[in-house]
C-alpha cells in the first residue's frame, strides 16, 4: 500500500468522524428511489507529498494511467 493510500484512507476516516452533514440545505441529486442524496464534507484538508519518497499513486482505487498524470 502506497503513502496515497494511507493518507486516503485517513481522510475517508476523517470525513466520516468529524465531517459536516449537508441534511439542513436542498439536495439536488436523489437516490434511485427520489430520497435526496445528502453529503458529508470536511474543509481545509490539505495533502503534502514528498516525491523524494515516492510518487503519489492511489492503489486502492482503480485509475487510468493518463488520469493519474
Amino acid at each position: 500500500m502506497s503513502k496515497a493510500d494511507l493518507i486516503y484512507r485517513e481522510n475517508c476516516r476523517a470525513i466520516l468522524e468529524r465531517g459536516v452533514w449537508d441534511t439542513d440545505r436542498d439536495a439536488r441529486p436523489r437516490w434511485e428511489d427520489g430520497a435526496p442524496a445528502h453529503t458529508v464534507k470536511l474543509f481545509g484538508v490539505v495533502n503534502r507529498y514528498n516525491l523524494q519518497e515516492e510518487f503519489p499513486i492511489m492503489t486502492l482505487r482503480r485509475t487510468s494511467r493518463a488520469g493519474a498524470i
